[in-house]
């Protein structure tokens, strides 16, 4: 896989910086990369110029940062120095390029080691919070060869879609994002069927339907770390009511929700429970998950329905394809829900029928 042209980098960094981060002149910009992200990077370093703005690269090396994990030397990565706090603190617009860059070999490392790599990400948010961070986290520095023998993708395809929902301008969304969340917050009874299987039966309970369109507005900034979007993104979601869950859920699209490719998920409901899971591939690490999930696991925790047409087989944005419909269970507090606990998966059909009190929402991938 070729690298971008420098043409296609800055359309990207144009379009991310104007409509995503709404960046200002005179403003601060961190671009923090790894090896295969660099010439994207550089389209950030060049449009943020172009728009008046100050850009600093972060630079990562993918051999040096395995060579820290290998030499028990995790811990300094995970406990950043004063003066990359400091950079931070100063930052208005930062640009992440996911790293490190192998996914294998990161999801296979003791949860030990891993809690080590990412002790900063609490007092990273707090620090970006507190400046005033307005952020993106780039999917397309997961799109590597390796990565995608690992997910078993065409690495070409992948980059293809997650590009072009890079490039949506979100205010595409809005309107349909708006209708979504409104049948969420008057439904009662959601049904979702297909003829792969799928006959589930769910309660809504009056809550907010909220909206991920991968960018950082006024309204995003109030809701958690809202002020760090994911680009490409675009669904709309909904907690749903924790007491309530009947039929099948057969999954037809590829899940990740322990770093570990799922497919072929089939769940079963009963009196408002997840009674049974069975997998065609990846059940070992749901199976783990469930098993340290504690009391609230086997509940019903959220309903989502995709906005993005570009997606189809790009991993980890699985329920953002327009039209595919997404249905948690376990933890469902940051979507809106009651239930704490240490697990949370979903499963995502596509092509399905999606209903709320009799009438159709959603209809072989098209809103209707």
């Amino acid at each position: 896989m070729d690298p971008p042209s420098p043409n296609a980098a800055d359309r990207l960094a144009r379009r991310v910086l104007t409509t995503r981060l709404h960046l200002k002149p005179d403003e601060n910009v961190t671009i923090e990369a790894y090896p295969t992200s660099l010439p994207w990077a550089a389209g950030f370093v060049r449009e943020a110029r172009r728009l008046g703005a100050r850009p600093l690269v972060h630079y990562e090396d993918e051999a040096s940062y395995w060579s820290a994990v290998e030499e028990g030397k995790g811990g300094l990565i995970g406990h950043p120095g004063k003066h990359e706090w400091a950079a931070l603190a100063e930052t208005d617009v930062y640009i992440y390029f996911w790293g490190p860059e192998d996914q294998r070999r990161f999801n296979a490392l003791p949860e030990a080691t891993i809690g080590k790599l990412i002790a900063f990400n609490s007092q990273w948010y707090r620090t970006a919070g507190k400046a005033g961070v307005r952020g993106a986290r780039m999917g397309l520095a997961r799109v590597t060869e390796s990565n995608a023998r690992y997910w078993g993708v065409p690495a070409e395809a992948w980059r293809n879609e997650v590009v072009a929902g890079s490039m949506i301008d979100p205010k595409q969304f809005v309107a349909s994002a708006r209708k979504l969340a409104t049948a969420f917050e008057r439904g009662k009874e959601v049904r979702l069927r297909h003829a792969n299987g799928t006959d589930l039966t769910l309660a809504l309970a009056g809550r907010t339907g909220r909206s991920a369109m991968g960018w950082v507005t006024p309204e995003s900034k109030r809701a958690g770390f809202g002020f760090m979007a994911n680009v490409p993104d675009g669904s709309v979601y909904v907690a749903v009511d924790e007491s309530s869950a009947e039929g099948t859920l057969v999954s037809n699209r590829m899940t990740a929700p322990f770093g570990v490719p799922v497919r072929g998920g089939r769940w079963t409901f009963r009196d408002g429970r997840l009674v049974e899971q069975n997998y065609d591939d990846g059940a070992a690490s749901v199976r783990e998950g469930y098993a340290k999930g504690g009391r609230g696991r086997d509940l019903p925790a959220m309903l989502e329905v995709g906005l993005d047409p570009t997606v189809r087989i790009a991993p980890n944005l699985e329920e953002n394809e327009r039209g595919a419909v997404s249905i948690g269970a376990g933890s469902n507090v940051a979507f809106g829900g009651k239930t704490r606990c240490n697990f949370m998966a979903h499963l995502t059909v596509a092509g399905a029928e999606l209903s709320i009190d009799g009438r159709p929402i959603v209809r072989g991938g098209r809103l209707v």
